[in-house]
């Protein structure tokens, strides 16, 4: 059996932060950040997923392609050309992280105490050219505040591994403040080379980060995510292509995005809906931390947008006018801090209601509880950034890993699952469980004292074979209770077991539910799974041998299906039938073992045809609002 698809395997990509996605995609354990623990790395994912709630700017930091200077000629003009007086309002210098003003001399003595160490002839050059912008509207007195302290946050600290003097200046243009830092690669301290790159200590993600960070501290809402986040698909422009295309038209903008193949395309609208689950898990979050709390109401509702703006395929762009939460009296009001504390206190009750049903005596209603602890935590799983303990009871664990699913009770839950109360077959699924469970109840009943050890009942074990599926977390705790069993105690289950699933196997179900069950299974079990060994399909089988005329099964094994046609709906389900009927009729025949055909082709028929049916229902509902419009 699979595991639900994509949510839970993408849910590691659940953080919006550039390096935390990328490294979890290399399996790295992602970029450090000084003073981001754990739970920094839980309150930095939630800030950056409400800030694009939110809309707020993007943090920009780029590094100017052929930027690098190898010569002391390039540096004099590239000093120069930063600092110069009709761009720059404030210029620095900054040694053995100590901030300096310029001064007539400074440029010239920079020139030459840097080349002076410079060795060899790097690629890139001896020093990097880096931009850090600032959203429009930014005061620049305060882009000058945030880019001293980012530069000596980012270059001067010594956090990342060296000192690197460098030459800053921000520069007044009114539609883009920004600032620039030229950086000596060679490190002050202990001559380290300066590698900024995603395989570095430092990259442009901690770069981002501290930048949105120091800008914030200073009252400028910002925030550095990646662009799925944001449910932005393309690549941005190349900076080459961007640049030649500014300095031509003057709209860089304007640049179209790098082609991408349909299936990477697929991929990444793939991850963005499950971020847009995330944002309405979060928003979920931030109505129950903020009860009576306007700004965290209105947050909820914001997360809650997000996440239909995603799912619509549109895109979380900034917008000037950001959700920005009001302090309270006492300055004391953090939303972020206030989500992370709701989040915790959510797990914990999780985790005492898990042990107190745990701790409920044996039988049916404990079972049940399990099952809704399930659903309850594949709700909470996206508000909860997919912590591990709620993962192991969303996810639904592998039929390999469970000893007591089965196909047959699962299918009719899901079956059952999709019907509306008032339908038929509800009633005839009810039937088909009451008599497994009533037959199953006496089998498990001839065997107290194994109940007794594993502490169970016949009336409980029965029910959770009926279940049909388990979360890993039940999985795990049922599997351990076998476990414990002596060698002889776990014979007997073994065969107690396959007495129940003959049970199952047993039970007749009604024939209009009977190609139901067989399209659930073949959507649900493994691609890999043998095609032979889908209850549903081989009950079918054995139906249809004995339904048929020898001369419509002769049609049918000459590869002309139409005899099933009246039989069998579904077109998926009708050729998985013709395939199995053909190879029994070659066993019969003594031509060659089984083939063991795996379901595969089949899951692909059945689910184009499922996708055809709802474009075709999509269609023709259109169709008719349309029609209504126009009347």
């Amino acid at each position: 059996m699979t595991a639900r698809p994509l949510a839970l395997q993408e849910a590691v990509l659940g953080y919006p932060l550039e390096d935390l996605a990328r490294r979890s995609r290399s399996g790295g354990s992602g970029t450090r950040v000084p003073g981001a623990g754990q739970g920094g790395l839980q309150s930095r994912s939630f800030r950056a997923f409400a800030g694009n709630a939110q809309r707020a700017p993007q943090s920009v930091v780029k590094r100017i392609r052929a930027g690098g200077c190898h010569s002391k000629e390039e540096l004099t003009r590239q000093l120069n050309y930063i600092t110069r007086e009709d761009a720059a309002h404030a210029t620095w210098t900054n040694f053995a992280g100590v901030d300096r003003e310029l001064r007539s001399t400074t440029l010239a003595r920079a020139v030459e105490d840097w080349s002076s160490a410079w060795r060899g002839a790097p690629r890139r050059g001896h020093t990097d050219h880096i931009i850090l912008s600032f959203p429009k509207g930014t005061g620049i007195d305060a882009a000058e505040t945030v880019a001293r302290e980012w530069g000596q946050a980012i270059f001067a600290s010594g956090d990342y591994g060296d000192q690197w003097r460098y030459v800053a200046a921000v520069h007044r243009d009114p539609d883009h403040i920004h600032a620039h830092f030229v950086v000596d690669k060679v490190g002050c301290d202990w001559g380290n080379f300066l590698s900024i790159s995603m395989k570095s200590e430092l990259n442009y993600d901690v770069m981002r980060e501290r930048h949105a960070e120091i800008a914030r501290a200073h009252g400028l809402e910002m925030v550095a995510s990646n662009r799925l986040s944001r449910g932005i698909i393309e690549n941005p422009p190349r900076e080459t292509e961007y640049r030649a295309a500014h300095d031509r038209t003057g709209r860089g903008d304007l640049v179209p995005a790098p082609s991408m193949s349909e299936a990477e395309r697929a991929r990444r609208r793939a991850v963005v809906t499950d971020f847009a689950r995330q944002y309405a898990g979060l928003g979920q979050l931030a109505s129950l931390s903020g009860a009576g709390n306007a700004f965290m109401q209105t947050l909820s509702q914001a997360f809650f947008a997000s996440a239909q703006t995603l799912e619509e395929g549109g895109s979380l762009m900034s917008e000037a006018d950001t959700l920005t939460p009001p302090p309270l009296e006492n300055g004391s009001f953090d939303a972020i801090a206030a989500m992370a504390v709701a989040r915790d206190q959510m797990l914990s009750e999780a985790r005492q209601t898990w042990d107190s049903i745990q701790s409920m005596d044996a039988g049916p209603e404990r079972v049940r509880m399990q099952a809704e602890f399930s659903r309850t935590s594949a709700e909470l799983i996206a508000a909860t950034q997919a912590d591990p303990f709620f993962q192991d009871h969303a996810t639904i664990a592998h039929a390999g890993d469970d000893l007591f699913a089965h196909l047959t009770p699962t299918s009719l839950q899901h079956v059952r699952g999709g019907l509306e109360l008032d339908d038929p077959s509800v009633r005839q699924i009810d039937s088909a469980l009451d008599d497994m469970r009533d037959a199953l109840t006496v089998v498990f009943s001839s065997e107290t004292d194994l109940m007794a050890q594993m502490s169970t009942t016949a009336e409980e074990l029965a029910e959770y074979l009926l279940q049909g599926e388990h979360s890993v977390a039940q999985a795990e705790a049922w599997r351990g209770r076998a476990e414990a069993l002596d060698e002889d105690a776990s014979a007997r289950l073994t065969d107690m077991l396959e007495e129940g699933h003959r049970i199952i196997e047993g039970v007749t179900v009604p024939r209009d539910l009977a190609e139901e069950l067989a399209l659930d299974q073949l959507l649900t079990v493994d691609k890999h799974h043998p095609l032979a060994d889908v209850p549903a399909i081989e009950a079918l089988v054995n139906r249809m041998t004995g339904e048929l005329s020898n001369e419509a099964l002769g049609q049918v094994l000459e590869g002309d299906s139409t005899p099933l046609q009246g039989e069998i709906r579904d077109p998926a389900v009708r050729a998985a039938i013709a395939a199995e009927l053909k190879t029994e009729a070659d066993l019969v025949v003594g031509q060659g073992a089984r083939r063991r055909e795996a379901v595969e082709a089949y899951q692909t028929m059945a689910r184009t045809h499922q996708a055809e049916l709802a474009a075709e229902h999509s269609t023709e509902h259109g169709a008719d609002l349309e029609d209504g419009h126009e009347h």
